[in-house]
């Protein structure tokens, strides 16, 4: 993260992403966050979207803060 909008609620000091955190820096539902990255990888990458939100799911489980979440997106 390096822009004060990369960090949840613009603040620098915030411990999770935009993404991943609300503006007050709480976890966004791990659903949420995984459909949020499969978007992107759709968007920018021409991923296919089922492929998009198996690769979503797998590098935000490999992340502390989602680890042992369930996710219920096909």
């Amino acid at each position: 993260m390096e822009q004060e909008s990369d960090f949840a609620g613009g603040n620098r000091a915030a411990q999770y992403c935009s993404t991943c955190a609300d503006s007050s820096g709480l976890l966004k539902p791990f659903d949420i966050v995984v459909a949020l990255n499969a978007e992107y990888f759709v968007r920018h990458q021409g991923i296919d979207p089922g492929a998009a939100i198996e690769l979503s799911r797998t590098l935000l489980l490999s992340m502390p803060a989602w680890s042992g979440r369930q996710s219920t997106l096909q």
